[in-house]
This record gives structure tokens, C-alpha cells and sequence, in this order.
């Protein structure tokens, strides 16, 4: 007879989570809040003081675009912490391309050219900074 367990609140909850009003379906996708991709991600908000001197370095000391230099102070901040990672070269990669095409009038020969060689180059990068980072941890 399951008499002890229907008188049972505690198991009803257990059992059943609809019961309880203070659990809410999840929907699909990053929950309110979640900072998952933000710690160090390429479109992180924040810049820490070391990529602020670095980007004040940059576009003083190098005369790079203030633009430009953004996206290679967060693409080498990512690449420290995510090394290798496919999504951060194709997202930097459409940046860089679409701001050189925006400034120089690229027709889509060029756009086409110019991804094809900067994907190339910031995959080489990242291997190598990947390899480096594995060398010397071991």
C-alpha cells in the first residue's frame, strides 16, 4: 500500500516537479544573466588595464586605427585563455574584413581575397600561440 508516500508532500515534489511553484522551465539558449562567453570573450565589455596600455601602445606608438587595434588587443586576450579556438578566428576575420572593405571600397573579389588570407593568418596564429602555450607547459 503506497498510503505512507500520498500523504508525503516531500515525496510528491520529488516526484513531481511541477509541484513545486519555485522551479520555472528553462528556455532554450543562455539563461538572464549568464556571463558564460563574457569572462574573456571577444566582445567582452570591459578591457583590463593591461590591453588598455596595450591598446594606448598600439594606436599611439604604431599609428594603428583605434578599430584595428581593438580587435587585435581582444583577439590576443582570447587567444590566451582559448587557444585554437575556430569561432574567435572566423569572428575576427569578418571584422577585420569588413573594416578594410568598408574603408578601401572592396568589391567581393576582394572582400572573398582578403577573408580567404586573414582566416589563413589568424588560423596560423593561433596554432602557433596554441603550440607555444603547450610547449611550455610541458
Amino acid at each position: 500500500m503506497r498510503h505512507s508516500d500520498e500523504s508525503n508532500p516531500t515525496s510528491e515534489v520529488a516526484q513531481n516537479p511541477t509541484v513545486n511553484p519555485a522551479r520555472t522551465k528553462r528556455k532554450r539558449g543562455g539563461q538572464k544573466g549568464n556571463l558564460n562567453a563574457c569572462k574573456h570573450g571577444f566582445y567582452s565589455t570591459a578591457l583590463t588595464p593591461d590591453e588598455t596600455r596595450q591598446l594606448w601602445s598600439i594606436t599611439s606608438l604604431e599609428g594603428v586605427d583605434p578599430e584595428v587595434a581593438l580587435i587585435r588587443v581582444k583577439l590576443q586576450s582570447v587567444l590566451q585563455h582559448d587557444p585554437g579556438n575556430p569561432r574567435l578566428i572566423r569572428e575576427a576575420s569578418r571584422l577585420l574584413v569588413r573594416h578594410y572593405s568598408a574603408e578601401y571600397g572592396f568589391d567581393s573579389t576582394d572582400r572573398t581575397y582578403l577573408k580567404t588570407v586573414v582566416d589563413l593568418l589568424l588560423e596560423i596564429a593561433s596554432l602557433r600561440h596554441a603550440a607555444a602555450l603547450h610547449a611550455s607547459q610541458t
